[in-house]
């Protein structure tokens, strides 16, 4: 039972930290004042990666399944079903809206695809930087040399680099596959 109430503090401190760019979206769009929407854009996408990051947890599961018993394993199933819910539903929610901004500028519109490819590829490396060097969304402002090290670590290792590749690809697959659920729901 230790491990079931251990994952509760973790998953709990995740699914705030996945919810938090949802709610940095709705600020963004509840406000006028250009200084607070960039404030609240910053946020956004810097916390962004968050909210689909939590997919790289399931790790933990695989790690716990075998000291678990059946019962154990279906508590286990449950709690990582409302994380990876959570987290990837937070993710399609709060990159939306920005994708109906991008559409509706007359500029930006045909390029709107292309531009949130892009983003799926940095949320990608906002994973690795997260999974492999460990570093949080708060970090670029507590400690951005971690950051820079962080990045050219990703950048001059072709391993992490492909895994950034990968997890962009994921990001892409999770967000064209089920963006529509959020089009019915935010319209």
């Amino acid at each position: 039972m230790d491990v079931f109430y251990y994952n509760i503090s973790w998953i709990a401190f995740n699914l705030y930290l996945a919810l938090l760019p949802v709610l940095f979206a709705a600020l963004f769009f509840a406000f006028r004042n250009k200084i607070l929407k960039g404030i609240f854009f910053i946020l956004w996408i810097l916390y962004l990666p968050n909210s689909i990051y939590v997919i790289t947890d399931t790790l933990h599961m695989l790690e716990q399944w075998d000291i678990v018993d059946m019962v154990g394993k279906l508590v286990l199933l449950i709690q990582y079903f409302i994380l990876e819910f959570v987290g990837l539903a937070a993710f399609i929610f709060a990159l939306y809206p920005f994708e109906r901004l991008l559409r509706k500028s007359r500029r930006i519109k045909r390029h709107t695809t292309t531009l949130i490819v892009v983003i799926n590829f940095l949320i990608g490396l906002g994973m690795v930087f997260g999974r492999v060097d460990r570093l949080n969304s708060w970090d670029v402002f507590t400690t951005p040399q971690a950051v820079v090290v962080s990045i050219i670590h990703v950048f001059t290792t072709v391993e992490l680099l492909g895994l950034a590749i990968l997890l962009g690809l994921f990001a892409n697959l999770v967000y064209f596959l089920f963006r529509d659920l959020a089009k019915h729901y935010l319209k």
